[in-house]
Protein backbone atom coordinates (compact mmCIF):
# COMPACT_ATOMS: atom_id res chain seq x y z
CA UNK A 1 0.00 0.00 0.00
CA UNK A 2 1.45 3.50 -0.71
CA UNK A 3 0.79 6.83 0.03
CA UNK A 4 -2.08 8.40 -1.76
CA UNK A 5 -0.29 10.97 -4.49
CA UNK A 6 -1.17 14.67 -5.10
CA UNK A 7 -3.47 14.87 -7.95
CA UNK A 8 -2.49 15.47 -11.55
CA UNK A 9 -3.88 19.06 -11.49
CA UNK A 10 -1.87 19.96 -8.54
CA UNK A 11 1.46 22.30 -9.73
CA UNK A 12 4.99 21.32 -8.92
CA UNK A 13 5.48 24.39 -6.89
CA UNK A 14 2.41 23.48 -4.76
CA UNK A 15 3.88 20.11 -4.37
CA UNK A 16 7.26 21.30 -3.22
CA UNK A 17 5.80 23.05 -0.42
CA UNK A 18 3.86 20.23 0.86
CA UNK A 19 4.78 19.49 4.36
CA UNK A 20 1.98 17.46 5.95
CA UNK A 21 0.97 14.21 5.74
CA UNK A 22 -1.98 12.39 7.46
CA UNK A 23 -1.73 8.58 8.90
CA UNK A 24 -5.02 7.24 8.68
CA UNK A 25 -4.88 4.55 11.45
CA UNK A 26 -7.73 1.88 11.90
CA UNK A 27 -7.97 -1.69 13.57
CA UNK A 28 -7.18 -4.55 11.27
CA UNK A 29 -10.45 -6.26 9.57
CA UNK A 30 -10.62 -9.78 9.63
CA UNK A 31 -12.66 -9.32 6.23
CA UNK A 32 -10.73 -8.53 3.00
CA UNK A 33 -12.58 -5.14 2.20
CA UNK A 34 -11.10 -4.04 5.29
CA UNK A 35 -8.00 -2.32 3.19
CA UNK A 36 -9.61 -1.16 0.27
CA UNK A 37 -12.09 0.64 2.37
CA UNK A 38 -9.66 2.39 4.50
CA UNK A 39 -7.75 3.36 1.38
CA UNK A 40 -11.13 4.58 -0.17
CA UNK A 41 -11.37 7.28 2.94
CA UNK A 42 -7.91 8.12 2.72
CA UNK A 43 -8.56 9.40 -1.21
CA UNK A 44 -11.57 10.63 0.07
CA UNK A 45 -9.65 12.76 2.72
CA UNK A 46 -6.55 13.59 0.82
CA UNK A 47 -9.31 15.84 -1.99
CA UNK A 48 -11.13 17.31 0.89
CA UNK A 49 -8.14 18.54 2.28
CA UNK A 50 -6.45 19.54 -1.03
CA UNK A 51 -9.73 21.19 -1.84
CA UNK A 52 -9.52 23.22 1.16
CA UNK A 53 -5.83 24.50 0.33
CA UNK A 54 -3.87 22.45 2.93
CA UNK A 55 0.21 21.72 1.64
CA UNK A 56 -0.65 18.30 2.00
CA UNK A 57 1.82 15.44 0.78
CA UNK A 58 -0.09 12.61 1.29
CA UNK A 59 -2.45 10.39 3.37
CA UNK A 60 -1.24 7.49 4.02
CA UNK A 61 -3.86 4.47 5.40
CA UNK A 62 -2.22 2.41 8.46
CA UNK A 63 -3.41 -0.47 10.72
CA UNK A 64 -2.81 -1.38 14.55
CA UNK A 65 -2.85 -4.63 14.16
CA UNK A 66 -3.87 -7.76 11.15
CA UNK A 67 -3.13 -5.81 8.00
CA UNK A 68 -0.25 -3.82 7.25
CA UNK A 69 1.78 -1.26 6.87
CA UNK A 70 1.82 -1.53 10.44
CA UNK A 71 2.41 2.53 12.37
CA UNK A 72 6.27 2.36 12.04
CA UNK A 73 5.77 1.88 7.68
CA UNK A 74 3.22 4.21 7.42
CA UNK A 75 5.25 6.36 9.44
CA UNK A 76 8.40 5.65 7.08
CA UNK A 77 6.32 6.16 3.88
CA UNK A 78 5.26 9.77 5.34
CA UNK A 79 9.11 11.21 6.74
CA UNK A 80 9.40 13.87 4.31
CA UNK A 81 6.78 15.90 5.51
CA UNK A 82 7.50 18.88 8.28
CA UNK A 83 4.41 17.65 10.41
CA UNK A 84 2.81 14.12 10.48
CA UNK A 85 -0.69 14.10 12.14
CA UNK A 86 -1.63 10.40 13.31
CA UNK A 87 -5.40 10.65 13.08
CA UNK A 88 -7.45 6.80 14.35
CA UNK A 89 -10.06 6.23 13.23
CA UNK A 90 -10.91 3.18 15.65
CA UNK A 91 -13.87 2.97 17.88
CA UNK A 92 -14.06 2.42 20.68
CA UNK A 93 -11.17 4.16 21.93
CA UNK A 94 -8.52 2.11 24.23
CA UNK A 95 -6.45 4.54 26.44
CA UNK A 96 -4.32 1.79 26.85
CA UNK A 97 -3.51 1.52 23.79
CA UNK A 98 -2.94 4.76 22.20
CA UNK A 99 -0.44 4.87 25.25
CA UNK A 100 1.29 2.27 23.42
CA UNK A 101 1.05 3.87 20.26
CA UNK A 102 2.76 6.55 21.32
CA UNK A 103 5.54 5.48 22.69
CA UNK A 104 5.82 3.57 19.36
CA UNK A 105 5.94 6.96 17.38
CA UNK A 106 8.40 8.10 20.38
CA UNK A 107 10.70 4.74 19.71
CA UNK A 108 10.16 5.26 15.62
CA UNK A 109 11.59 9.39 16.06
CA UNK A 110 14.48 8.22 18.08
CA UNK A 111 15.71 5.34 15.64
CA UNK A 112 14.68 7.46 12.32
CA UNK A 113 17.35 10.37 14.33
CA UNK A 114 19.82 7.88 14.94
CA UNK A 115 19.64 5.96 11.67
CA UNK A 116 20.55 9.63 10.02
CA UNK A 117 23.28 12.83 10.14
CA UNK A 118 22.47 14.50 13.09
CA UNK A 119 23.43 17.54 11.50
CA UNK A 120 20.00 17.43 9.44
CA UNK A 121 17.66 19.28 11.16
CA UNK A 122 14.59 17.67 9.85
CA UNK A 123 13.61 15.05 12.08
CA UNK A 124 14.43 17.55 15.12
CA UNK A 125 12.05 20.24 13.94
CA UNK A 126 9.55 17.36 12.79
CA UNK A 127 6.03 17.50 14.49
CA UNK A 128 4.49 14.33 15.55
CA UNK A 129 0.67 14.79 16.42
CA UNK A 130 -1.52 12.20 17.78
CA UNK A 131 -5.06 13.78 16.75
CA UNK A 132 -8.02 13.26 19.51
CA UNK A 133 -9.65 9.42 18.71
CA UNK A 134 -12.96 9.09 16.93
CA UNK A 135 -15.02 8.94 19.31
CA UNK A 136 -13.72 12.26 20.91
CA UNK A 137 -14.42 14.10 18.04
CA UNK A 138 -17.49 16.95 18.87
CA UNK A 139 -19.21 16.39 15.23
CA UNK A 140 -19.23 12.74 15.20
CA UNK A 141 -22.75 13.06 16.69
CA UNK A 142 -23.85 15.59 14.32
CA UNK A 143 -22.54 12.83 11.30
CA UNK A 144 -24.05 9.89 13.23
CA UNK A 145 -27.89 11.82 13.48
CA UNK A 146 -27.34 12.69 9.57
CA UNK A 147 -26.46 8.93 8.73
CA UNK A 148 -29.72 8.10 10.45
CA UNK A 149 -32.37 10.12 8.67
CA UNK A 150 -30.76 9.23 5.71
CA UNK A 151 -31.34 5.22 6.73
CA UNK A 152 -34.61 6.50 7.37
CA UNK A 153 -35.09 7.98 3.81
CA UNK A 154 -33.90 5.10 1.81
CA UNK A 155 -36.55 2.77 -0.18
CA UNK A 156 -37.53 -0.26 1.58
CA UNK A 157 -34.84 -2.31 -0.68
CA UNK A 158 -32.66 -1.55 1.57
CA UNK A 159 -34.50 -3.42 4.31
CA UNK A 160 -33.33 -6.78 6.14
CA UNK A 161 -35.57 -9.24 3.67
CA UNK A 162 -37.73 -11.38 6.28
CA UNK A 163 -37.34 -15.19 5.93
CA UNK A 164 -39.65 -17.00 3.35
CA UNK A 165 -41.07 -20.27 2.68
CA UNK A 166 -38.29 -23.37 3.86
CA UNK A 167 -35.13 -21.74 2.62
CA UNK A 168 -32.33 -22.93 5.01
CA UNK A 169 -30.53 -19.81 4.89
CA UNK A 170 -29.03 -20.76 8.40
CA UNK A 171 -26.92 -23.21 6.68
CA UNK A 172 -25.79 -21.76 3.51
CA UNK A 173 -23.49 -22.76 2.49
CA UNK A 174 -23.20 -26.10 3.70
CA UNK A 175 -19.45 -26.09 4.17
CA UNK A 176 -19.32 -23.89 7.05
CA UNK A 177 -20.49 -26.92 9.00
CA UNK A 178 -17.91 -28.71 8.54
CA UNK A 179 -15.03 -29.02 10.70
CA UNK A 180 -11.87 -29.29 8.99
CA UNK A 181 -9.50 -31.87 9.42
CA UNK A 182 -6.09 -31.00 12.13
CA UNK A 183 -4.25 -32.28 14.81
CA UNK A 184 -2.90 -28.81 15.33
CA UNK A 185 -4.04 -25.12 16.18
CA UNK A 186 -1.07 -22.77 15.28
CA UNK A 187 -1.83 -19.55 16.64
CA UNK A 188 0.08 -15.90 14.90
CA UNK A 189 -0.33 -13.22 17.47
CA UNK A 190 -1.19 -9.84 15.42
CA UNK A 191 -1.78 -8.09 18.10
CA UNK A 192 -0.55 -4.45 17.71
CA UNK A 193 2.72 -5.07 19.55
CA UNK A 194 3.45 -8.25 17.14
CA UNK A 195 2.59 -6.00 14.19
CA UNK A 196 4.37 -3.34 14.72
CA UNK A 197 7.45 -5.99 15.01
CA UNK A 198 6.32 -7.38 11.74
CA UNK A 199 3.93 -10.13 12.10
CA UNK A 200 1.53 -9.67 9.13
CA UNK A 201 4.50 -9.50 7.10
CA UNK A 202 5.37 -12.56 8.14
CA UNK A 203 1.84 -14.09 8.00
CA UNK A 204 2.10 -15.28 4.17
CA UNK A 205 5.10 -17.13 4.17
CA UNK A 206 3.80 -19.09 7.26
CA UNK A 207 0.66 -19.63 5.26
CA UNK A 208 2.91 -20.33 2.38
CA UNK A 209 5.00 -22.85 4.20
CA UNK A 210 2.06 -24.68 5.42
CA UNK A 211 0.33 -24.88 2.18
CA UNK A 212 3.02 -26.13 0.07
CA UNK A 213 3.91 -28.94 2.48
CA UNK A 214 1.00 -32.18 2.38
CA UNK A 215 1.54 -33.27 5.56
CA UNK A 216 1.42 -29.92 7.34
CA UNK A 217 -1.64 -28.94 5.61
CA UNK A 218 -3.33 -31.98 6.78
CA UNK A 219 -2.47 -31.49 10.14
CA UNK A 220 -2.45 -27.60 10.88
CA UNK A 221 -5.17 -25.33 11.18
CA UNK A 222 -3.97 -21.70 11.11
CA UNK A 223 -5.40 -18.75 13.37
CA UNK A 224 -4.61 -15.26 13.98
CA UNK A 225 -5.33 -13.82 17.11
CA UNK A 226 -5.41 -10.41 18.70
CA UNK A 227 -2.72 -9.97 21.70
CA UNK A 228 -1.21 -12.68 23.35
CA UNK A 229 0.31 -10.65 25.72
CA UNK A 230 4.13 -11.55 26.44
CA UNK A 231 4.71 -8.97 23.96
CA UNK A 232 8.57 -8.40 24.42
CA UNK A 233 8.96 -12.16 23.15
CA UNK A 234 6.89 -11.45 19.60
CA UNK A 235 6.22 -11.88 16.68
CA UNK A 236 4.50 -15.22 18.80
CA UNK A 237 3.36 -18.43 17.73
CA UNK A 238 1.37 -20.77 20.01
CA UNK A 239 0.78 -24.45 18.71
CA UNK A 240 -1.83 -26.53 20.60
CA UNK A 241 -2.51 -29.42 21.84
CA UNK A 242 1.10 -28.72 23.35
CA UNK A 243 0.85 -25.24 24.42
CA UNK A 244 4.07 -24.50 23.04
CA UNK A 245 4.69 -21.06 22.96
CA UNK A 246 7.44 -19.69 20.47
CA UNK A 247 9.11 -16.54 20.07
CA UNK A 248 10.33 -14.18 18.11
CA UNK A 249 9.68 -15.08 15.09
CA UNK A 250 11.11 -14.00 11.83
CA UNK A 251 10.98 -15.62 8.54
CA UNK A 252 14.26 -17.99 8.89
CA UNK A 253 12.58 -19.53 11.83
CA UNK A 254 9.35 -19.85 11.40
CA UNK A 255 9.53 -23.17 8.90
CA UNK A 256 12.36 -25.41 10.63
CA UNK A 257 10.06 -24.43 14.04
CA UNK A 258 7.03 -25.19 12.51
CA UNK A 259 7.99 -28.40 11.13
CA UNK A 260 10.27 -29.98 14.03
CA UNK A 261 7.22 -29.83 16.37
CA UNK A 262 4.79 -30.65 14.46
CA UNK A 263 6.53 -33.55 11.98
CA UNK A 264 9.27 -34.55 13.83
CA UNK A 265 7.00 -34.05 17.52
CA UNK A 266 10.52 -31.66 18.80
CA UNK A 267 10.12 -28.50 20.34
CA UNK A 268 12.80 -25.83 19.43
CA UNK A 269 13.86 -25.23 22.93
CA UNK A 270 15.87 -22.34 21.86
CA UNK A 271 12.87 -20.48 20.71
CA UNK A 272 10.23 -22.09 23.25
CA UNK A 273 9.24 -19.32 25.58
CA UNK A 274 6.28 -21.25 27.51
CA UNK A 275 5.47 -24.90 27.75
CA UNK A 276 6.98 -28.36 28.14
CA UNK A 277 9.74 -28.94 25.93
CA UNK A 278 8.84 -32.29 26.08
CA UNK A 279 6.03 -33.48 23.09
CA UNK A 280 3.19 -36.36 23.89
CA UNK A 281 2.80 -38.70 20.53
CA UNK A 282 0.61 -37.88 18.39
CA UNK A 283 -1.05 -40.54 16.02
CA UNK A 284 -1.00 -40.39 12.71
Amino acid sequence: MTCTPLPPSTSAAAGCRASLAIVLLSRGAGYASGESELTALAQHLHATLVARGLPLLSVQPAFVDRFQPALPQALDLCAAAQTIVILPVMVPDEPSLRRWLHKLIMRWRADRIGRIDRTDSGPHSQRLIFAAPLVQTPQLADVLAATVQDALAQPDTHDVPAVVGEDDWEHDPKGWSIVPEHQHHVLWCTGPRCTAKGAVQLWPHLARTVRENPVLKKKVMLLQTSCQYPCNHGPLMIVYPGGQWYGPMDSSNIEPVLTQHVLHEQVSEDLCIQGSHTLARQSS
